[in-house]
């Protein structure tokens, strides 16, 4: 399971094009093909990372309404989700070991978390933050992994189940529990903007905010293409092709502890060690959420539950070994 990291960095992008029909206040609007479209674009800082905003629309004025409705909901899903805020209803909530009159966006993603946890027998588990919390003091403070005390005695604070969450509060079950969300936080906000975004007429739509999220197909009538990379993101690995989906990757050297890449941010939930075998997990999916989710869950899983379970949800599922060999268990 994915705990935070705040060096990490990615460039995180949103392109929208408006559609031939929008819909601008309640009313719907049909714009002509020779409509020339305008580009208005947004740049800071989202998630952590740098981050663009683009619209192309055939009224200004309009996209600049969209845009800036994208960023203040970007903005919004942000201070709740984060860890690295202090104000953020997850830092609350990890600091009090409850959360009172909570967001609705908050019990809709720790809902949605106990599914993915259900459904992987936990191996998604948003409640590894305790093991990242031992695993960074120790290399920070003595270059090395924690005892196998340490992780004994943070495993106990890891329990998907130990988390009630009620439309008025959220609790923790066993004192000294706390929570990451980034390991399905990135796919959740790509579903929230992308979804906003077509309600607000724009279609063609590729979000990337940490994962992938494409609205429609590409702009010149083809399906998005997207270059995977391998762990150290020195070149790509192999291309997949989406329409009306969306893709995520979990690669454990993405954010590592080590030089060596062994010891890294996705915990095994049961063991609290990193499983490894192997390097990196992408999915193709309905939702960037559910893609973020499984991806996760399956660079822990047995490949043969991930298989069956990949068939069942009929999403893709591929993997890259121990020898950088890209291997396709299923297709979308």
């Amino acid at each position: 399971m994915i705990a935070i990291n705040k060096s990490r960095r990615r460039l995180l992008k949103i392109v929208g094009i408006a559609a031939v029909g929008a819909v601008v206040g309640k009313s719907f609007v049909t714009f002509k093909d020779k409509d020339e479209l305008k580009k208005v674009s947004w740049n800071g800082t989202a998630l952590g990372s740098q981050a663009e905003i683009t619209i192309y629309h055939p009224n200004e004025k309009e996209a600049q309404k969209i845009l800036r409705k994208s960023v203040g909901e970007l903005a919004g899903l942000e201070n709740l989700f984060s860890l690295y805020k202090d104000s953020s209803q997850l830092s609350l909530l990890n600091k009090k070991g409850y959360l009172e009159n909570p967001h609705p966006e908050m019990v809709n993603i720790f809902n949605l978390s106990k599914k993915y946890s259900e459904m992987t027998n936990g191996a998604f588990d948003v409640t590894v933050q305790p093991l990242w919390n031992i695993y960074n003091k120790s290399f920070t403070d003595l270059g090395k992994p924690p005892s196998n005390t340490q992780i004994s005695n943070a495993l106990k604070l890891v329990d998907w189940k130990s988390i009630k969450v009620e439309k008025t509060k959220i609790s923790y079950a066993i004192e000294g529990m706390s929570s990451t969300l980034n390991g399905i936080a990135q796919g959740y906000i790509t579903d929230k903007i992308a979804e906003s975004l077509i309600n607000s007429g724009i279609s063609n739509t590729l979000v990337q905010l940490g994962e992938y999220r494409g609205i429609g197909d590409h702009p010149e009538g083809r399906p998005w293409r997207l270059l995977i990379s391998n762990p150290e993101h020195t070149n790509s690995i192999g291309e997949v092709e989406f329409t009306d989906a969306a893709v995520a990757t979990s690669a454990g050297l993405g954010t590592p502890f080590d030089l060596s890449g062994k010891y890294h941010h996705i915990f095994n939930p049961e063991s609290g060690y990193n499983d490894n075998e192997y390097l990196q997990v992408s999915v193709i999916s309905k939702t960037a959420a559910e893609a973020d989710a499984l991806a996760t869950a399956f660079l822990i899983m047995n490949p043969k539950k991930s298989e069956a379970l990949a068939k069942n949800l009929k999403v893709g599922f591929e993997v890259l070994n121990n020898q950088r060999k890209r291997i396709i268990i299923t297709k979308a």
